[in-house]
């Protein structure tokens, strides 16, 4: 079976550290714009995809320059240092022969150590206490791709506070990978939503992604829903920022994600 997601990340080799990915409607965003989640995907999906990629993606800083428009987007990937376990890679989206993203990927091999520390998974209501989120108005195509229920937070309402908590899972049943794991961090809606009633647009304007999560975390994690836990430390002065923390239903922090962003 191929899942959607797959399908829509899909790459093409063109030539030596090159490929070529289709921007289709699905994952657009309503001004047109791909839904940043997929250009961070792809970009990461070429590094893992290249034939010298010797371990696993660690973490991800994505700068979106320009938004990406529906069609071909050509990915070109350097590889600019490698070590014995670690290696550090650039990828730049390209259209019509210009820079709209930059990535800077870290793959590396992780073992095992004597400490073994992480923060506790907060406790969230149960989703049949949530929102559906593809029954809110105003949500992309994209967005049918997932299954989500809100239990902290209504949108498009002062909140008092912009944080909120989601479970989340792929509609299809699709495993959760490394690739999945970028795209699902920038799949909450706008700090923004939280504070006013009134819809503001914004876009963002830089991603960092951390994995933390072991092959043996992911695939304990399956196709289960997974809770996204959001914060946000300001919302003024037309920037925003969006801190993420993404967890399996068992309790292990798979990953963490950070973005700023510009609304109006």
């Amino acid at each position: 079976m191929t899942f959607l997601f797959d399908r829509e990340t899909a790459l093409f080799p063109r030539e030596d550290n090159q490929f070529v990915a289709e921007c289709r409607e699905i994952f657009q965003n309503p001004s047109g714009a791909a839904f940043g989640g997929w250009v961070a995907a792809v970009a990461a999906r070429a590094v893992e995809e290249h034939p010298d990629c010797a371990a696993p993606i660690v973490s991800l800083q994505m700068s979106y320059l320009s938004a990406v428009a529906p069609g071909e987007v050509d990915i070109r990937i350097t590889l600019l240092k490698s070590g014995a376990s670690t290696q550090f890679w650039r990828a730049e989206l390209l259209q019509r022969g210009a820079i709209t993203n930059t990535a800077d990927i870290v793959t590396s091999n992780r073992k095992p150590t004597d400490i073994d520390f992480q923060l506790t998974r907060p406790d969230a209501n149960a989703m049949e206490n949530g929102i559906k989120i593809d029954n809110i108005p105003m949500t992309p195509n994209w967005v049918a791709t997932y299954e989500q229920y809100m239990v902290q937070g209504k949108p498009f309402s002062d909140n008092g506070s912009p944080d909120t908590m989601t479970w989340i899972k792929q509609e299809d049943g699709r495993p959760i990978d490394r690739i999945s794991i970028v795209a699902i961090c920038d799949t909450p809606m706008p700090r923004t939503f939280f504070l006013s009633d009134i819809p503001r647009m914004g876009s963002t304007v830089s991603m960092s992604t951390y994995i933390y999560a072991s092959e043996e975390d992911i695939a304990a994690a399956g196709a289960d829903h997974l809770l996204l836990r959001v914060s946000g430390a300001t919302v003024r002065n037309s920037s925003t920022d969006q801190r993420v923390e993404l967890w399996s239903k068992t309790g292990t922090l798979l990953a963490t994600s950070n973005q700023i962003g510009f609304f109006r």
